[in-house]
């Protein structure tokens, strides 16, 4: 063989090389894993509208993202300040760790950092046993939880997203626990954190953690949530970002591309839609006298919608009367519902509650009797007045 030649078959195979390379980390970082599907969603955290989904209802293993209801539930039950003591079946557990010691004292506040900046097991499993007696215990919340969301596609077996038969989510039902994980303030300080230092003296260890969501340090306005992984469920991620106002909150499941389809998405929600104020909480949305008593009714949140940008879209609202009224109404007390539809498609729904006490009956029966119905035609760029509360200012109603 002529050196030429040597020289043509050692090209030839470097290239081969390189070519088998390439194509092995493109099948690692964008096959799909043991589950078959994928799925992705986007959702407005406001209003829950979606803005864009494929295969949003499929029941799919979300791994590590299981964490943001593991958070929640915790959130919801366990004060944050807390030192408990780790048990034996917190330590040792398999893949993601903060390597937890049997019997080291240790804040729940900590727990949840490393929870979820760390995706520790060990964490979660520590949470489940402290804050619901037994791993069985605390699961049976989470999804009690769930129930209480209406979630349809959704079951846990665990605390933490290793692979376990009959633990699956899918992309809308996240979002949907995402969005209200997101309520909470304690929530969003944390998973919006880049890094966590542990300071409670009590904390027989000190801890540190850094965020493994890259999106914090890649994406403008990027503030939450969590990443996820085996082989089984493929690669799993959570995303959140706020802009001028508009929390949007992102799921793909079974995605090797997980970073940049949930940028893409978040992206697309910025540039195509604005959250519009309908209605506001601190404004009355009725307010009358009758039978010498003052009744004013207001929204118990401010009513906020997004839509496409450049959209002449009308929304309209109805009011609907709970059945029945007690023979006095407490302050605070809800009293019906406006319901909001675009294209004569209801879209979401927010409570209505009374301000003051009612005791007269007269006034309670006006209320029995009382209907609303409009159109807000003139929505766009009202973002900080309510044209709905203040049509009805005034206003007496008919009983």
């Amino acid at each position: 063989m002529t050196k030429g030649n040597k020289l043509l078959s050692i090209s030839m195979v470097f290239i081969i090389i390189l070519l088998f390379s390439a194509a092995i980390w493109l099948y690692c970082a964008y096959s799909t894993s043991a589950q078959t599907g994928s799925s992705y969603i986007l959702i407005e955290a406001s209003s829950g509208r979606i803005l864009r989904s494929d295969n949003k209802d499929m029941r799919l293993e979300e791994a590590s993202t299981t964490k943001v209801m593991t958070a929640l539930v915790t959130l919801e039950n366990a004060d944050l300040d807390r030192i408990v003591t780790v048990p034996d079946e917190a330590v040792g557990i398999e893949g993601s760790s903060i390597y937890l010691k049997y019997d080291e004292k240790i804040s729940v506040r900590t727990l949840l950092y490393g929870l979820m900046l760390r995706s520790g097991n060990d964490a979660a499993q520590c949470l489940a046993v402290t804050v619901g007696g037994s791993e069985e215990k605390f699961v049976e919340m989470m999804n009690d939880k769930a129930a209480e969301l209406g979630l349809e596609n959704t079951h846990f077996v665990n605390a933490h997203g290793l692979h376990a038969e009959g633990h699956y989510t899918s992309a809308y039902d996240l979002a949907m626990i995402t969005r209200e994980a997101f309520l909470n303030d304690e929530f969003v300080k944390i998973v919006s954190s880049k890094s966590y230092k542990s300071g409670d003296p009590s904390e027989s260890e000190a801890h540190v953690f850094y965020n493994k969501n890259k999106l914090l340090t890649t994406f403008d306005g990027a503030n939450g949530v969590k990443t996820g992984y085996t082989t089984s469920s493929g690669k799993c991620f959570v995303g959140a970002a706020r802009r001028d106002g508009m929390q949007l909150i992102s799921v793909a499941l079974n995605r090797g591309d997980m970073w940049e389809i949930s940028k893409s998405l978040l992206q697309y929600g910025f540039d195509n839609y604005e959250v519009v104020r309908l209605a506001r909480s601190d404004e009355p949305y009725a307010l009358f006298e009758t039978g010498g008593e003052t009744v004013e009714l207001r929204l118990a949140e401010n009513a906020s919608y997004p839509v496409a940008k450049g959209s002449e879209t009308e929304i309209e609202y109805r009011f609907e009367p709970l059945g029945e009224y007690p023979d006095g109404i407490a302050a605070g007390e809800t009293v019906g519902n406006i319901l909001f539809f675009e294209n004569k498609r209801l879209i979401f729904t927010e409570k209505v509650v009374t301000v003051n006490t009612i005791k007269n009956k007269r006034a309670i029966d006006s209320l029995r009797g009382f209907t609303d119905e409009g159109v807000i035609s003139d929505w766009k760029g009202l973002t900080n007045i309510s044209p709905l509360a203040a049509s009805r200012r005034g206003e007496a109603p008919t009983s």
